[in-house]
């Protein structure tokens, strides 16, 4: 008697489809637009460095010979009910690197130090003590304001852009608007 054959079958395929739209978020320097608990806010990622608000800024880097640094510019529009400090910017950029983006009061505070000591200008000191205190950044409930970050390095390109408007703790991520 003979061996009844075994048919073999292949599980059915789906029948071929075109591949699904890639969407692209738009990224690269540019306006990013944030929320965080009501507050709303735009950073230039980075800013136009001869935006004249940075003026102060440029001029009390080049007195205290310090080197360049990237500016961004926040305004923010605090409809929450938190205190907004723009405590962190981190730009991530096409090439996987973070970039960290703190208030300029920071770098100013650095700056200023160049003139302490005995040696030291008084009068630039002093400069820097009204410069950083004038750029400090608190912005209470129903305020509107705009807050001046700086980052070591540049930013040519950007992929990602997180903000951390009231702490260390609360991340938000902008998307880029323009």
């Amino acid at each position: 008697m003979p061996t009844p054959s075994v048919l073999v079958t292949a599980p059915p395929r789906p029948a071929p489809t075109s591949p699904a739209p890639v969407r692209h978020a738009l990224t690269g320097p540019g306006t990013y637009t944030f929320t965080y608990q009501g507050a709303v806010g735009t950073i230039q990622v980075p800013a136009n460095i001869k935006d004249p608000r940075l003026e102060p800024y440029g001029d009390y880097r080049r007195l205290a010979g310090a080197r360049p640094i990237t500016y961004l510019i926040a305004q923010v529009d605090n409809r929450s009910d938190d205190t907004i400090n723009m405590y962190e910017v981190v730009v991530v950029t096409a090439d996987g690197q973070q970039i960290e983006a703190t208030p300029i009061s920071d770098f100013i505070d650095t700056w200023r130090d160049s003139f302490a000591g005995e040696n030291g200008s008084v009068k630039n000191y002093n400069l820097g003590i009204e410069l950083s205190t004038s750029s400090s950044f608190d912005l209470y409930p129903g305020a509107k304001g705009t807050a001046f970050l700086g980052a070591k390095e540049p930013i040519t390109t950007v992929k990602r852009v997180f903000v951390y408007p009231a702490g260390a703790f609360d991340r938000v991520e902008a998307r880029r608007s323009k």
